[in-house]
């Protein structure tokens, strides 16, 4: 058991680490190949959307706080799976640096753009893809559909797999992402997911 807590409490610290990584290249490496589809054009800028987009971090807070009191070995593989999503991601993004050139010129004056220009304003526009705000946000989703806690509890999965989807949509509609990073974080969570679950977690 006390083995099983420190590889849970091992996988908390190395994310923290990672997530310093990540912000130390997300501010020295300039982007290079530009993430843009014709897809992306069709998509509106749809403010409403950065509540979903900030509910990912208490979606993280909660479900490691929920795992951390309640299931050690359910916080080890859903922050293992998480840790290699960032680890992909960053070796990614210092081999293929990525930016996008998706945010509005104009905000609007009501509460929602002006929460996005905010949120833009010191999140670098680039190491986009993929995004680790999808790919994270698949992870969590993994870890609660597959804690034995909530096997018969089917509200909390649903409510898990509808604020996923929210969340991961969100990226696209303020323009944070395009939609070939949400593709990429979808497949860079999945794979994490067949990794920690199928392979590594048994």
């Amino acid at each position: 058991m006390q083995k099983r807590t420190d590889k849970a409490i091992r996988q908390i610290f190395y994310y923290i680490g990672l997530v310093l990584v990540f912000e130390i290249e997300n501010l020295f490496i300039p982007g290079k190949y530009n993430m843009h589809s014709p897809i992306d054009d069709m998509i509106p800028f749809v403010p409403i959307f950065v509540i979903p987009y900030f509910l990912w971090y208490l979606f993280l807070i909660g479900t490691g706080v929920y795992f951390l009191l309640k299931s050690r070995e359910d916080l080890r593989k859903t922050f293992l799976s998480i840790n290699l999503c960032m680890l992909t991601a960053i070796i990614i993004y210092a081999l293929f640096p990525s930016y996008q050139l998706l945010r509005p010129a104009v905000y609007g004056g009501d509460i929602f753009s002006q929460w996005v220009r905010i949120l833009q304003s010191f999140d670098s526009n680039t190491c986009v893809c993929p995004s680790l705000h999808v790919a994270v946000c698949i992870s969590l989703y993994a870890g609660i559909i597959n804690c034995g806690r909530f096997n018969n509890k089917p509200g909390i999965k649903i409510f898990a797999l509808v604020l996923t989807i929210m969340i991961c949509i969100s990226t696209v509609f303020i323009k944070q992402h395009s939609v070939i990073d949400l593709a990429a974080g979808i497949l860079l969570g999945i794979a994490a997911y067949i990794y920690v679950y199928r392979f590594k977690g048994k």
